[in-house]
């Protein structure tokens, strides 16, 4: 074959190839479709030849651990103090150990970014700071959330370092920063309206998904459910701290702002769970005491039960016997019996378990006296049932003024308990009869020195 045979094909086959692309160019374009991924999730299948529908959804935890959501950078948040406070976090050589605690921070921070405006106090009846008195709940309303979250966080770290608790800062910072997360308006819900915005406040931290990976998620939960409370632990006793500092700040300066003299403004007021005197670990400084002049504890370790006494006293809580009542409970927390209920309880455990001695003591013998300091004393060392910074060494109970709504105060002698071994103390709140709605503030009476119990 000549050259010329070889030319001849190869034009041959370049007017072939124009044709064909002259002849798609003349055809019209098919549209080209689109389907919504919601669409798509519905005809998604397992594998080919299974016609079992499937949703999307039960796909992505195969994807949800090689698929981080980026965290964001410091710029990136609109409020100037959270930035600052991101750029801290981001940077800090301590959060390099601890990745997942970073990242819960930051994305928290991303949450009250956009809604920590709001008021940092709870307007609903039933939660605990209802119960604080209208000037301070007032004053300490006109802090965001936004604002107190970060002080608790700021306190929080000081407080950790301070006692060398470098280790602690990171999950802390996640309880600090999350331990009102309730109070924001999307996040309100049913434990809210119950009255219970710490419980409300650990439910977004626990829906996130590094969280379920740390180590200390149950402790952090713990801290932020009792921070109002008697939380244990450092992490949980440094939360609960810091929120009372930081209350106090904000207190102070928002009198300052008002422009009003000089009030005292205790951090008990504010928090009267907590006596002002407790350190960051929890303990207070007792007061040098006297046995001398301690009348001597009866032996019950042979007749006494813990658990079924506390049983025995639940029935008695905002129950009237017609105009009267025994045990009142509190929206800050406590439960407050008179001394009959005690005594009373104290009889009929002696008497099913054969101790004739102590079930037939009269009620007004001195000897009375003997079996409730040592009952006390034991639910004190028990799990702290007993709130012993309301009740003198050598005491059982002690006098309190009772203030009404309507009417004039009431002095009276009560034992005061946490309310956590009773229950929920927003269902408790829920069902008190009118006449004990009418409390509105239980506080120590001080007008003498000589209570006796």
């Amino acid at each position: 074959m000549d050259l010329s045979f070889w030319l001849v094909l190869v034009a041959v086959v370049l007017i072939g190839i124009a044709g064909v692309i002259f002849c798609c160019e003349g055809q019209p374009r098919q549209p080209v479709h689109t389907i919504e991924l919601a669409e798509l999730s519905t005809i998604w299948t397992k594998k080919a030849n299974q016609p079992k529908l499937i949703h999307i959804s039960q796909l992505s935890p195969l994807w949800r651990e090689a698929v981080k959501m980026e965290e964001p950078g410091g710029d990136e948040f609109s409020h100037s103090r959270i930035r600052e406070f991101a750029g801290r976090i981001l940077h800090w050589p301590l959060f390099s150990n601890y990745p997942r605690q970073r990242s819960l921070c930051l994305q928290i921070l991303v949450l009250l970014d956009r809604e920590g405006e709001c008021s940092s106090v709870v307007k609903v009846q039933s939660d605990i700071e209802s119960s604080w008195d209208k000037q301070t709940f007032a004053l300490l309303g006109q802090t965001s959330l936004l604002d107190h979250s970060l002080n608790v966080a700021e306190i929080a770290i000081e407080l950790l370092v301070k006692a060398g608790a470098h280790h602690v800062i990171p999950d802390t910072l996640v309880a600090a920063l999350a331990h009102d997360l309730g109070k924001l308006q999307s996040l309100r819900g049913f434990l809210y309206s119950l009255g219970e915005h710490p419980l409300a406040s650990g439910r977004p931290l626990a829906a996130m998904t590094e969280f379920a990976d740390l180590p200390k998620k149950e402790e952090i939960l713990q801290a932020i459910k009792l921070h109002h409370k008697r939380p244990e632990g450092l992490l949980g006793k440094t939360l609960k701290k810091a929120d009372q500092l930081a209350r106090q700040k904000e207190l102070e300066t928002a009198v300052a702002e008002a422009g009003e003299p000089p009030a005292v403004t205790e951090v008990a007021a504010v928090s009267p769970a907590l006596p002002p005197a407790a350190t960051i670990y929890g303990e207070d400084t007792p007061a040098p005491v006297s046995y001398a002049t301690m009348p001597p504890r009866t032996d019950i370790s042979s007749w006494f039960d813990a658990s079924a006494f506390l049983d025995g006293l639940r029935p008695y809580i905002n129950k009237m016997f017609g105009r009267r009542f025994l045990a009142f409970s509190m929206a800050d927390g406590h439960v407050y019996f008179q001394a009959k209920v005690l005594e009373e309880l104290a009889r009929r455990q002696a008497e099913k378990a054969g101790c004739v001695e102590i079930a037939t003591i009269a009620p007004k013998d001195q000897a009375m006296r003997g079996v409730l300091l040592a009952i006390v004393d034991r639910l004190k060392s028990e799990g702290g049932i007993i709130d012993r910074g309301l009740i003198k060494d050598g005491f059982f109970g002690g006098y309190f003024v009772v203030s009404r709504k309507i009417g004039k105060p009431m002095k009276g002698y009560y034992t005061p308990f946490h309310a956590e071994p009773f229950g929920s103390i927003a269902e408790m709140e829920n069902s008190k009869p009118e006449a004990l709605r009418d409390i509105d503030r239980v506080v120590p009476y001080d007008g003498r020195d000589e209570d006796s119990g």
